[in-house]
């Protein structure tokens, strides 16, 4: 399966980035995305929402992600149709949580120096290699784990158990 993507650098967050302020952290309870996507971005970029558009991507610096990462923030980007985040490197909790639910990450030494808010970038998310085609450069990022491409292959873990389970299936069959 083809796991490349094509888009734009939609924001270049700083290091040790809190996703939670992406809607707020006065946002954190509301469980409705609908609601929260209005929110999205409004501390940062105030046109984010009009110039944001799917398959977008996001740059972020060391530790990415860091403090709680309430699943509604990375549901709010989701919803706007952001699905990849590049970053130096990203806080453990949040890196499993996203994978689980199928976001493209991937570990990009130097991306932060290397790439803009509106260059167009070509991720090889197999090979871990980042292409800025606004620049004419290549960045070789970390070549994810096959369980790390077999989540993301599968849009996350439920993804994944609904595949291994048709599998078992299958095999009962035969």
């Amino acid at each position: 399966m083809d796991l490349s993507a094509l888009g734009n650098v939609a924001y270049v967050f700083p290091d040790h980035f809190d996703v939670d302020l992406i809607i707020g952290v006065q946002n954190v309870r509301e469980n409705d995305l609908e609601k929260l996507v209005p929110l999205c971005m409004k501390g940062f970029d105030d046109d984010f929402l009009k110039n944001a558009k799917a398959g977008d991507i996001f740059i972020g610096g060391r530790n990415f992600g860091y403090g709680h990462a309430h699943p509604q923030s990375m549901g709010t980007i989701r919803k706007v149709g952001i699905n990849v985040v590049l970053a130096e490197s990203f806080a453990p909790g949040f890196y499993r949580g996203e994978l689980i639910n199928g976001m493209y990450l991937l570990k990009v030494p130097g991306i932060t120096e290397k790439a803009k808010k509106s260059d167009l970038l070509k991720v090889d998310f197999h090979e871990g290699i980042v292409t800025n085609i606004t620049q004419g450069t290549t960045i070789q990022g970390v070549k994810p784990s096959p369980i790390v491409i077999e989540l993301v292959q599968n849009k996350g873990n439920i993804g994944l158990i609904k595949r291994r389970i048709e599998e078992l299936n299958e095999r009962a069959v035969e």
